[in-house]
C-alpha cells in the first residue's frame, strides 16, 4: 500500500488509484485555470473601446485609463500575493484557489456594469486584492502531485492557461458581436465561478501543516520567511523576474514594429497574425517542455531557450518582411513558453512543501513588478530605438543563460 504525501491526497490508495486521483486533479485544476484565462480574454483585449463607450473622450483618454487600471492592480497585487500565499500554507491551496476563481467572477461583473472609466480601475484593484487565480492554481498543483511529476503536471496547468489566453479573444469578439461589450463581460464572469464549482467536486483537499500537526497532537510549524528565501531561491525568482519582463517588452514592441515594416494599413493585420501564431506556438512550447523535459535537465533546458531565445531576438532588427519578424517572434513566444512551467518547477523544488503556496505567493508579486516594468523598458526603448532594445533584450537573455548554467543548481526530483 502507498501512503500519498502531504499536500495530496491523505487516503491510503494502491499506487494506480493514487496515479488516476493525481491526474483528474491536475486536469481539474488546469481547467479550472485555462476556463479563468479564457473567461479574461473575453474582454480585456477590448478594453480601450469599452472605456470609449463608457466616457472617455478619446483613444489617449481610453489608454490612460487602461493604463492606470493595469498599474493599480499590479501595485496592489505585489502586496497581496504573498499575504494570500502564506495563508494558502495555513489554511489550504484548494481554498486559496477556490477563493481566486469565485472573486474573479465578482470583479469581472463589477467591470460589466461599470458606467465611468473610473469603475474599472475599481474592478482591476478589486481583482488585484482577491484574485490571482494562476499563482493559486500553481501552488496548489506544486503540493498535489509528487515532485517527480511535478514539471509535467505544471505544464499541462501553464498550458491551460495559454488556450485560454489563445482562444478566448476569438470567442470573445463573438460575444461582442452578439450581446455588446457588457454582453460579453458578464459571460466571461460566468466562467470562473463554474470553474470554482468544477474544482470543489474534483480536486481533493490538501493537507496543510497546521492540519497535520492538529492530527499529531504536535504545535503547528511556523513559517520562517528567512528559511525561504535562499540564495537558490532568490536565483530562481530573477530569472522568472526576467522572462516575465522581456515577455511583456516584446509584446508591447510588436505592433509598432510591424508598422514600420508593414505600414499603418497592414500593421493590424500582421499584428493579429503576430499574435495568434504567438499563441500557439507558446501552447506548443508548453507541450514540447512536458515531453522532453526529464529529471536532472530541467536548467539545461532553459539554458538552452535562452540562448536561442536570444538568437531569434537578432532576427528582429533585421527583418526586412513582417513574415520574417513575425516568425521570430512565435519562435521566442514558443521558448518563453517553455521555460514558465521548468521555472515554476524550480521555485517549488526550492521551498519547502509547506511553504510553497507562500513561495508562489512571493513569485506572484515578482510577477506583478515584472508586468509594470515590461511596458516602461518597451517606452523608453521605443523613445530611443526599436532596434537597439532588441539587442539589448538578446544580450539579457545571453546573460540570463550564462547565470542559470553558473549559479542555479539543478534540483533533486
Amino acid at each position: 500500500m502507498a501512503v500519498v504525501g502531504s499536500g495530496s491526497i491523505g487516503l491510503e490508495t494502491t499506487r494506480p488509484e493514487e496515479e488516476a486521483r493525481t491526474t483528474r486533479a491536475v486536469i481539474a485544476i488546469a481547467a479550472g485555470a485555462g476556463i479563468a484565462s479564457l473567461s479574461m480574454n473575453f474582454w480585456v483585449p477590448f478594453l480601450p473601446l469599452y472605456m470609449q463607450e463608457l466616457g472617455a473622450t478619446s483613444d489617449a483618454d481610453a489608454l490612460f485609463w487602461v493604463a492606470v487600471a493595469a498599474t493599480s492592480q499590479g501595485i496592489v497585487r505585489l502586496a497581496s500575493g504573498p499575504v494570500w500565499g502564506i495563508l494558502s500554507d495555513r489554511y489550504g491551496r484548494k481554498l486559496m484557489f477556490l477563493r481566486a476563481l469565485v472573486f474573479a467572477s465578482v470583479t469581472t461583473a463589477i467591470a460589466a456594469f461599470a458606467t465611468e472609466p473610473w469603475h474599472i480601475v475599481v474592478a482591476f484593484v478589486f481583482q488585484g486584492i482577491f484574485s490571482g487565480f494562476v499563482p493559486a492554481a500553481t501552488a496548489l498543483t506544486s503540493v498535489s502531485v509528487p515532485d517527480a511529476r511535478m514539471n509535467s503536471s505544471l505544464s499541462t496547468v501553464t498550458g491551460a492557461v495559454y488556450i485560454g489566453n489563445t482562444i478566448g479573444p476569438a470567442i470573445g469578439a463573438g460575444f461582442a458581436l452578439l450581446t455588446g461589450y457588457r454582453g460579453a463581460i458578464l459571460a466571461g464572469a460566468a466562467l470562473p465561478a463554474l470553474a470554482a464549482v468544477l474544482a470543489a467536486i474534483t480536486v481533493p483537499r490538501d493537507r496543510v501543516a497546521g492540519a497535520r500537526a492538529e492530527a499529531d497532537g504536535t504545535p503547528a510549524p511556523r513559517i520562517s520567511m528567512r528559511a525561504l528565501l535562499t540564495t537558490q531561491f532568490v536565483l530562481v525568482l530573477l530569472v522568472f523576474f526576467v522572462s516575465i519582463s522581456l515577455n511583456q517588452v516584446l509584446r508591447l514592441a510588436t505592433p509598432v514594429a510591424l508598422e514600420r515594416i508593414a505600414g499603418e494599413a497592414g500593421a493590424k493585420g500582421a499584428s493579429g497574425v503576430a499574435f495568434t501564431l504567438a499563441g500557439l506556438a507558446s501552447v506548443a512550447g508548453v507541450v514540447l517542455a512536458q515531453r522532453v523535459v526529464k529529471s536532472g535537465r530541467l536548467t539545461r533546458m532553459l539554458v538552452v531557450a535562452c540562448i536561442v531565445a536570444g538568437g531569434a531576438h537578432l532576427v528582429l532588427p533585421f527583418a526586412g518582411t513582417a513574415a520574417t519578424f513575425i516568425g521570430a517572434f512565435a519562435v521566442i513566444s514558443l521558448l518563453q513558453a517553455a521555460m514558465l512551467p521548468a521555472t515554476n518547477t524550480l521555485i517549488a523544488a526550492n521551498a519547502p512543501r509547506d511553504r510553497r503556496g507562500t513561495a508562489f505567493g512571493i513569485a506572484s508579486g515578482v510577477q506583478a513588478v515584472g508586468f509594470m516594468a515590461g511596458p516602461m523598458a518597451a517606452a523608453g526603448f521605443a523613445a530611443v530605438s526599436l532596434d537597439l532594445g532588441f539587442v539589448v533584450l538578446a544580450g539579457i537573455f545571453l546573460a540570463l543563460a550564462v547565470l542559470i548554467f553558473g549559479a542555479i543548481r539543478e534540483p533533486r526530483m
